[in-house]
């Protein structure tokens, strides 16, 4: 029989241990001291006896081998030919070129068969008993040191102009923009994507936090926060906003950057250096945590953003603008730009708009 180090696990310290995290079995194992050189030395096919020349002592020897059986067992070390194995090489075919990180995420946050589930009656009840003790972050950021400057209320004329079929066959990325400069009405009428349609003001919000909009969004939650890069827009100083949904405003930031900076931190994309606006989106993870304390949640945030990406380019469509939605974005930079810190607010993509040539 021939063992080999499992390729659907990974090791990560906590508190003083080191874990083996098979993503595959959905296990964390805690590993005894020692461990590694068991690991170092089944890199390759081999005999499971055979650990016992990683040390000259034979007792030490002997317990090198008590490990080995144990991490057989336990799926740390898969046997050459069992169906465990044939599996991972599948995974790694399928996977490889995305690597480790990428498919221990999604083998993570899978559901499996025995997976639980929690009825929405009780779920919805224990929401509100939890409100009690902590309640939810706010679905929208303070406004800060300045005021918000409000944008005028969006025409229904040009939206209603053009009906949802129309609007989702004509639906294009377009990466060419014309030079005149994007109304300020159009750019508000964008950002109704992102503004909630109940309740209206943030004293409405009820206890658990949900918000409706015209996206949808799991849990209600509505994670993803929107910023506007003005750079070609009647009446707004070219910089960073960032959108106050319940006040349909915009909150001036500090970040401006000139159209070749635009472009390094849209990844060198240079048709992104002639756009009118950008909206950029972010993802403010303790909303969705609060209510969905589960890695799968990742997931959900992605989704989010897809659905209001999505809403903008109807939108668009119906305003005759150009628009193209993009994540290959430096997200450094953008972070930078924003003030955004990703250990709580995760830069996930961007919708490019301007007037057409």
């Amino acid at each position: 029989m021939l063992v080999r180090v499992s390729t659907c696990g990974t090791l990560y310290w906590s508190e003083g241990d080191v874990i083996w995290d098979d993503h595959l079995g959905h296990r964390q194992l805690k590993l005894a001291e020692g461990t590694e050189r068991v690991l170092r030395w089944f890199s390759s096919w081999r005999e499971p006896e055979s650990v016992r020349e990683a040390d000259e002592n034979p007792e030490t020897g002997e317990r090198l081998v008590r490990i080995a059986r144990a991490m057989i067992r336990y799926d740390v070390l898969v046997i050459k030919g069992s169906s465990r194995q044939q599996r991972e090489e599948e995974i790694l075919r399928d996977w490889g070129p995305w690597g480790t990180s990428a498919r221990a995420f999604h083998f993570g946050t899978r559901s499996l068969r025995e997976t639980e589930f929690t009825a929405s009656e009780t779920t919805a009840n224990s929401l509100l008993e939890k409100a009690k003790a902590s309640p939810p972050p706010s679905p929208v950021r303070p406004s800060g040191e300045y005021d918000a400057i409000a944008l005028p209320e969006p025409s229904p004329e040009p939206l209603n102009a053009i009906g949802l079929g129309d609007a989702l066959n004509k639906r294009r990325s377009t990466r060419e923009f014309g030079e005149e400069p994007m109304l300020l009405r159009d750019l508000s009428a964008l950002l109704t994507a992102a503004r909630p349609t109940r309740p209206e003001t943030h004293s409405d919000i009820p206890a658990t936090g949900n918000v409706f909009k015209t996206s949808p969004s799991g849990g209600a939650r509505h994670p993803t926060d929107v910023y506007v890069y003005a750079r070609n827009v009647e009446g707004l100083d070219r910089g960073i906003y960032r959108y106050d949904g319940f006040r349909h405003g915009l909150t001036p930031l500090d970040g401006k950057i000139d159209d070749d900076e635009l472009i390094a931190l849209a990844g060198d994309q240079r048709w992104t250096g002639n756009a009118g606006a950008l909206l950029i989106y972010t993802s403010v993870i303790e909303r969705n945590q609060w209510k969905y304390p589960v890695s799968r949640t990742y997931r959900v945030l992605l989704m989010d953003v897809g659905h209001l990406s999505q809403t903008v380019y109807l939108l668009a469509t119906a305003l005759g603008l150009n628009v193209t939605f993009t994540a290959a974005l430096r997200d450094e930079l953008v972070e930078d730009l924003l003030g955004c810190d990703p250990a709580n607010e995760l830069v996930l993509g961007m919708s490019v708009l301007g007037t057409r040539l």
